[in-house]
C-alpha cells in the first residue's frame, strides 16, 4: 500500500485530466464544480514536482562535504565496506530505523540516514552540486555554433557521448540544449536527440579508493618530475632522490647512489633519461611514496655536488645498478657504503 499511496497523487491527476479530456455532460453540477475546484489548484509546477517525485522515489544523494562511510551492517561499528563523497548518489535496497541499505557503483551497504537526502530533497540538492549532462541518443550528433540547423556545424559526435549542460540555462521544454564539448567550448544540440538527466556519482569501495589515491599521488608526482625535466634541472631532480635515499650517508654513499641512477641511464636496460629512471615504477622507495617532493624545491649542498659528480662520471660502485640497506646479501661481488649495500 506504501508504493500504491505514493503513486496516488500522479494518478489522481491523470483521472482529472482525462475527466476534463472527456467533459462533463454526465457529471452533477456540484461534481463538475469541485472537480474544477481541484484543478484550478493544481499548476504546471505541480505536476512538474509530482513527475519528479515520482522518478526520484528510490533515489538518494549523499548530504555530505566530503563522504560518508558506507557499512557492511546498519551499525557505526560495522565494517567499511566504501564511502558516497559529495555529489554521489544510488538506489534504495532496503529502508530501516536510521539507516537505509544502498546500492551504489560497485557498493552495496547501510549509510546512516542522517548523511542522505531522499526523493525531491536529493533532486533539488542534485541542482546545485551535480552536473546536468546531454548524452546523445544517435550516431552523428551535431553540434551547432547557434540555436538553429542554419548555423554552423562545429563538431558531430557518436551515440553515448556525454556532453556537460551549460549552467544556469533552462532545459525543460527547450529545442535546443547549450552543452560544453571541449574545454572553453561550447555549442547548441537538438534536444531530440539527447538524454538530459544528472550525473550522479557513484560511491567508491575501500580498494577503489587506495587505488584512485596512489594513481593521484603519482601522477601528482609524475607532474613534478616532468616539471624538472622540461626545466632541464635533472641535477636538482638527482640530488633530491640522493637526498632521499642517503641524506644522512657519507658523500661517497651519496655519490654511489647518483651512480647507480647514471648508470641505468646510460644501460639498454633501462629508460635513458634521468627523470625517466628515477620515474619508472617501483624501483625508488621515495618516489613510490612521495617522500621525494620535500626536496624537490631545494636539496642540501652535498647532495648538489654529489649529483653534479654522478653525472660528470664519477662513480664509486663501478657500474652498478642496484642497492638496498647494508644487510642484504647481495654476492661477493657487492660493495658497502655506510648504510647501504649495492650490486
Amino acid at each position: 500500500m506504501k508504493g500504491i499511496s505514493r503513486k496516488l497523487p500522479v494518478l489522481l491527476s491523470l483521472l482529472l485530466i482525462w475527466v476534463l479530456a472527456s467533459g462533463f455532460e454526465d457529471l452533477d453540477a456540484e461534481t463538475t464544480a469541485g472537480i474544477e475546484s481541484i484543478m484550478d489548484d493544481l499548476t504546471g509546477e505541480d505536476f512538474e514536482k509530482l513527475q519528479i517525485e515520482d522518478e526520484w522515489e528510490n533515489k538518494v544523494l549523499a548530504d555530505v562535504e566530503d563522504y560518508v562511510t558506507v557499512r557492511s551492517e546498519p551499525s557505526a561499528e560495522a565494517a567499511a565496506l566504501g564511502r558516497m563523497f559529495k555529489g554521489d548518489g544510488g538506489e534504495v535496497v532496503e529502508r530501516l530505523e536510521g539507516w537505509t541499505r544502498v546500492q551504489s557503483g560497485n557498493v552495496d551497504g547501510y549509510v546512516n540516514n542522517d548523511y542522505l537526502l531522499f526523493g525531491y530533497e536529493a533532486y533539488e540538492q542534485a541542482q546545485e552540486e551535480v552536473m546536468l549532462v546531454a548524452t546523445s541518443l544517435t550516431g552523428g550528433l551535431r553540434i551547432r555554433s547557434e540555436a538553429s540547423t542554419e548555423s554552423k556545424i562545429l563538431k558531430n559526435v557518436g551515440e553515448g557521448t556525454k556532453l556537460d549542460v551549460v549552467i544556469g540555462e533552462e532545459t525543460e521544454g527547450a529545442e535546443w540544449i547549450h552543452v560544453q564539448y571541449a574545454e572553453e567550448k561550447t555549442g547548441y544540440v537538438s534536444a531530440e536527440y539527447v538524454s538530459v538527466e544528472f550525473e550522479l556519482g557513484e560511491a567508491m569501495t575501500m580498494d577503489e579508493i587506495k587505488k584512485k589515491e596512489a594513481e593521484e599521488k603519482r601522477e601528482k608526482l609524475k607532474q613534478q618530475l616532468d616539471a624538472f625535466k622540461a626545466n632541464g634541472n635533472e641535477v636538482t631532480l638527482l640530488a633530491a632522490l640522493i637526498q632521499a635515499e642517503g641524506g644522512n650517508q657519507p658523500y661517497d654513499g651519496q655519490v654511489a647512489i647518483g651512480a647507480v641512477v647514471m648508470n641505468r641511464v646510460k644501460s639498454p636496460r633501462y629508460p635513458n633519461s634521468i627523470a625517466d629512471v628515477i620515474y619508472a615504477p617501483g624501483q625508488f622507495g621515495p618516489v613510490s611514496n612521495g617522500t621525494i617532493a620535500r626536496y624537490l624545491a631545494g636539496p642540501k649542498a652535498s647532495c648538489m655536488q654529489a649529483a653534479q659528480d654522478a653525472i660528470n662520471g664519477y662513480t664509486t660502485v663501478g657500474s652498478f645498478t642496484h642497492f638496498k640497506r647494508a644487510g642484504y646479501d647481495a654476492g661477493p661481488n657487492s660493495i658497502v657504503i655506510g648504510s647501504h649495500v649495492f650490486y
